[in-house]
C-alpha cells in the first residue's frame, strides 16, 4: 500500500504522536562522558542495596521525657533552703547533692537518732552481760531473753531514725540540716528551690529526667492501626528508635490513636520540641535503598541516572518512601550504580 494512503488510514493524531515520540527515543540513548567531563560536572556515585524496610507513615510528633524515666525529688521535712547546688538543665549523677535545707523536724530526728544509738549501746551491753550470767546459771534464761528483746527494740528505733535521715538524703554539715540528693543520673528538668525560701513537707523540690532516651508522641490514622505494631522501627533524621505503645481506641476528637516511640538522646532532640517521625514497615519485594539525592523528575516521572558500560541513562523508578537522606525504590536491581551528585548537570547535558 502506498505510504500516503497508509498515513491517511492511520490518521493525523497518531502520526503526530509518532513524530513526537521519535525525538524522545533519540534522547533516551546513553550519554557518553569522558572522565574529565565527569569531574568537571562534579558527579558522585553510589551503589543501591537491597532494602528490607520502607517508610510506612510520616507523622508529626512531640518530644517528651519518658514517664518511667522521670523522678520527683520531694522534701521529707519542712524547712528553709540554705543552699542550692544545681541549676535547671544541669546534668547530675545519682546521689549528687541538689540542695541543703535546715529543718526543725530534721533537727529533732537527728537528736532522736543520737539518743536511740546511745540506748542501743546500753541495751546491747546489758544483753551481753545477762546472756553470760544466764550461761553460768547465775540468772534465769528468761532475763537474758528480756534483755535481748530490749536491745532489739532499741536497734529498731535506730534503724527507723536512720531510714528517715536516709530518705532526706543524709544529714548536713550542721545540726538540723539535711541534703536533698538526685535519685538517678540525669538532667535537672525542673527546680522549685530558692535560697532563703521555705519548703513544706513532701513538697516537690526538683524533677530529674533520664538523659539516655526520650519519647515521641504522635497521632496515628486509624487506617494504619493494624500495620504499625509495637517494636516497629522509627526514624527522626539519622536517629533510630522503636514504637513502644499503640493506642487501642480512636479518640473521637482527633479521629486518631496515640502512638508512642522511644529514641535515644543522640538524636539532638529535647523535650518540648516538635518534629517529624517516620514509621518504618516491611519493604516490598525487589526494593532497594538509595540516597534521596539520586532521585529527580523527568517528564513528570521519578527517575535516577544510571551509569552503565554504554554511558548514562535515565531509569524510571517508583519511590516507595523516604526517611532522612535515604529513599526506598523499586525498578532498579541491587548493585546498580546511580548518580547522587551532579544530577542537574546531567539533566542539562541530556537536554531535559
Amino acid at each position: 500500500m502506498p505510504l500516503s494512503r497508509r498515513v491517511r488510514r492511520l490518521g493525523a493524531p497518531l502520526v503526530l504522536g509518532v513524530l513526537i515520540a521519535l525525538p524522545c527515543a533519540a534522547q533516551s540513548a546513553p550519554l557518553k562522558l569522558a572522565p574529565a567531563q565527569e569531574r568537571a560536572m562534579g558527579l558522585v556515585f553510589a551503589q543501591v542495596a537491597p532494602a528490607s524496610q520502607a517508610p510506612l507513615a510520616s507523622l508529626a510528633a512531640s518530644v517528651t521525657p519518658p514517664m518511667n524515666g522521670r523522678k520527683i525529688v520531694a522534701a521529707p521535712f519542712a524547712g528553709m533552703v540554705m543552699e542550692v547546688h544545681v541549676l535547671e538543665g544541669q546534668s547530675v549523677k545519682a546521689g549528687s547533692p541538689l540542695a541543703t535545707l535546715f529543718s526543725r523536724d530534721a533537727l529533732s530526728v537527728s537528736s532522736e537518732l543520737a539518743q536511740a544509738r546511745a540506748e542501743l549501746n546500753a541495751a546491747a551491753a546489758a544483753a551481753r552481760r545477762t546472756r553470760t550470767l544466764a550461761q553460768e546459771g547465775i540468772v534465769a534464761g528468761a532475763r537474758a531473753e528480756e534483755a535481748e528483746a530490749r536491745a532489739a527494740q532499741a536497734r529498731a528505733m535506730v534503724n527507723e531514725r536512720q531510714r528517715l535521715m536516709s530518705v532526706a538524703g543524709g544529714a548536713g554539715a550542721r545540726p538540723g540540716e539535711y541534703v536533698l540528693r538526685a535519685p538517678i543520673a540525669g538532667k535537672v528538668a525542673q527546680l522549685d528551690l530558692q535560697p532563703g525560701g521555705a519548703l513544706e513537707a513532701m513538697a516537690m523540690a526538683a524533677v530529674i529526667d533520664r538523659e539516655d532516651r526520650l519519647w515521641l508522641e504522635a497521632r496515628l490514622p486509624p487506617a494504619l492501626m493494624g500495620q504499625v505494631l509495637v517494636g516497629a522501627p522509627v526514624r527522626v533524621g539519622q536517629a533510630e528508635g522503636k514504637v513502644i505503645a499503640v493506642g487501642s481506641s480512636i479518640d473521637p476528637r482527633t479521629r486518631s490513636v496515640v502512638l508512642r516511640a522511644e529514641i535515644g538522646t543522640g538524636s539532638g532532640l529535647v523535650p518540648g520540641r516538635t518534629t517529624n517521625m517516620t514509621v518504618m514497615g516491611k519493604a516490598p519485594a525487589g526494593a532497594v535503598g538509595a540516597p534521596k539525592s539520586a532521585v529527580t523528575q523527568l517528564g513528570g516521572r521519578d527517575v535516577v541516572f544510571v551509569r552503565g558500560p554504554q554511558g548514562y541513562v535515565a531509569q524510571p523508578v517508583t519511590v516507595i518512601g523516604a526517611a532522612g537522606d535515604r529513599a526506598v525504590l523499586t525498578g532498579l536491581a541491587a548493585g546498580t550504580t546511580v548518580v547522587t551528585s551532579g544530577v542537574i548537570q546531567l539533566k542539562s547535558a541530556l537536554g531535559r
